[in-house]
C-alpha cells in the first residue's frame, strides 16, 4: 500500500498520525494528572502513563508516523519534506488542540500561521 503512493500521500498521512499521537498524548498526560518533574515521583508517574490507552495509543500512531516519515525521507529532499511536514503538523495539531483539547489560540499565532503556510507553499512549489 505504502509503495506506490505519493510524496504528498505519505506526508498528509504520517502528518495526520503524528497530530492525533500528540493531541492523545496530552489527554494522557492530562488524564493521570501529570509527570512530575520531582525525581521520586517520576518512576510511579511514567507507570501510571504507561498503563494509559491515550498514551498508549499515542505512541502506537508515533511509531506509524515515524515508519511513514523513513519512506518519505527515502525518495525525497529532507529540505524540502521536512518544512512541509513540520508546518502541516503545526497547523493540524493547533486546530486540534483548540477543537479536543479547548485551548485558546492568540491573534498573533494565528498571523504566525499565516505566515508559515506562505513559506509551506513556497517550500512546496519551488
Amino acid at each position: 500500500m505504502i509503495k506506490g503512493m505519493s510524496f504528498f500521500q505519505l506526508l498528509i498521512i504520517s502528518v495526520i498520525f503524528n497530530v492525533t499521537a500528540n493531541i492523545l498524548l496530552k489527554k494522557g498526560v492530562i488524564s493521570i494528572g501529570g509527570i512530575s518533574g520531582e525525581r521520586a515521583r517520576l518512576l510511579a508517574d511514567l507507570a501510571r502513563a504507561a498503563l494509559s490507552p491515550f498514551i498508549i495509543l499515542g505512541l502506537v500512531l508515533y511509531g506509524m508516523s515515524f515508519t511513514i516519515w523513513l519512506r518519505v525521507l527515502s525518495f525525497n529532499d529532507l529540505s524540502r519534506a521536512y518544512p512541509i511536514f513540520a508546518t502541516i503538523v503545526f497547523l493540524m495539531t493547533t486546530f486540534g488542540s483548540i477543537i479536543f483539547l479547548k485551548e485558546s489560540v492568540s491573534l498573533v499565532r494565528v498571523l504566525g500561521i499565516f505566515i508559515m503556510l506562505l513559506g509551506i507553499y513556497l517550500v512546496a512549489r519551488y
